[in-house]
């Protein structure tokens, strides 16, 4: 190491200092989230909260409700609106009936300022395809799914539930 002050280094020393700072700041500059390959960088987290709640309703279309919400579990959850609210994520992939189908879009997300912990919101709808055919429509919900980072970088609930949808109510009691 050299005895010298930093203002006394010789112009040569400074050439390896300056490009090593500049590519230390921006590394620390740019946040790292998602993964590699996984498309474009969300523009805030709450974006990534937004798209990994789509994402999640996306596979729920694709491989059925308990499948999608083992997928994106954390490894024990709270689901509100049922009796017994915790639930270990191995148990997710049989909880929910054979025929549900739940469709959910999020409306708006945040997140925590330490980008630790978030939640979306939005709306849900749920039908249930019986065996004999019929087709049971239940009301329309509003959802809330809060989301922990985890180690990885990637968004898992942690808790998630429901409540009959307020304009939907509201219009069920409108005199037609």
């Amino acid at each position: 190491m050299s005895r010298w002050p930093m203002s006394h280094w010789p112009m040569s020393r400074w050439r390896h200092v300056i490009p090593l700072s500049l590519a230390a700041a921006v590394a620390l500059a740019v946040p790292v989230i998602g993964r590699v390959g996984a498309g474009p960088l969300p523009s805030t987290p709450a974006q990534s909260i937004l798209d990994t709640d789509r994402a999640f309703a996306a596979k729920a279309q694709e491989v059925g409700v308990g499948a999608a919400f083992q997928a994106y579990a954390a490894e024990e959850v709270t689901l509100l609106n049922r009796a017994q609210p915790k639930v270990d994520r191995a148990a997710l992939a049989t909880l929910f009936p054979a025929g549900l189908e739940l469709e959910w879009a999020p409306e708006d997300a945040a997140v925590s300022a330490d980008g630790t912990l978030g939640y979306s919101w939005g709306k849900a709808h749920s039908r249930l395809k019986k065996p004999d055919g019929t087709v049971v429509d239940r009301p329309p919900v509003r959802y809330v799914t809060v989301w922990r980072r985890q180690k990885d970088g990637q968004w898992r609930f942690i808790l998630d539930g429901g409540t009959v949808d307020p304009e939907w109510e509201a219009a069920q009691s409108r005199p037609q």
